[in-house]
């Protein structure tokens, strides 16, 4: 899974093609009798807006970074798994990523509750029309997908604001050189570890 999002980190245009074979995926599904060709030339067009906001996105990640993509991959890496760099630079990169992140999910919740009515308008519509295969795959998809995106998504949030708040200590706890004490225990055993001792 780590070689996974590494691989998705360092290469956009997989993320794009990924984007468009799932939307091809589903449109098969839901419309079966189509032409193949004619269903991915529809979902990489409407895959359009998508792409555009992944390419912003990574855009002001990578500024946050540091301007180069190996280092946002390598940033990327050490938030999901809470591990925090020793060097002042790179906490202060790490840190202005992470806060750049949860600025993006301070809406999150309206977002999550928008996003389930809609998906409920989206699955009843078909139904209302008589389109039960299309109301049948938007519901089995929806039913896999928004309860994970809603738990990874909250997860993520959390870990976020771990990291924010244990860098922003950190720096005020800098040494004279200017370089960083120590990385702390990495965030997902201290989470394990709480865990344990809570059980």
């Amino acid at each position: 899974m780590e070689r996974l999002n590494t691989f998705f980190g360092r290469h956009v245009w997989a993320q794009v093609l990924l984007v468009v074979l799932l939307g091809w995926a589903v449109i098969m599904l839901m419309s079966p009798g189509e032409p193949a060709l004619v269903v991915l030339l529809r979902a990489a067009v409407t895959s359009v807006g998508a792409v555009a906001v992944l390419l912003v996105l990574r855009a002001g990640e990578k500024r946050a970074a540091g301007g180069s993509g190996d280092r946002l991959v390598a940033l990327d890496r050490r938030l999901r798994h809470g591990e925090l760099p020793s060097s002042s630079a790179e906490r202060k990169a790490m840190l202005d990523l992470a806060e750049q992140r949860l600025r993006r999910t301070r809406h999150r919740r309206p977002a999550l509750v928008v996003l389930w009515l809609m998906y409920a308008l989206f699955v009843a519509a078909p139904l209302l029309l008589g389109e039960v295969r299309q109301a049948l795959v938007c519901g089995l998809l929806g039913a896999v997908v928004l309860p994970l995106l809603t738990w990874q998504g909250g997860r993520q949030v959390r870990r976020l604001r771990e990291v924010r708040d244990t860098l922003r200590k950190g720096a005020d706890g800098a040494d004279a050189d200017g370089e960083a004490p120590a990385a702390r225990e990495p965030l997902e055993q201290r989470d394990h570890r709480r865990s344990s001792s809570d059980g």
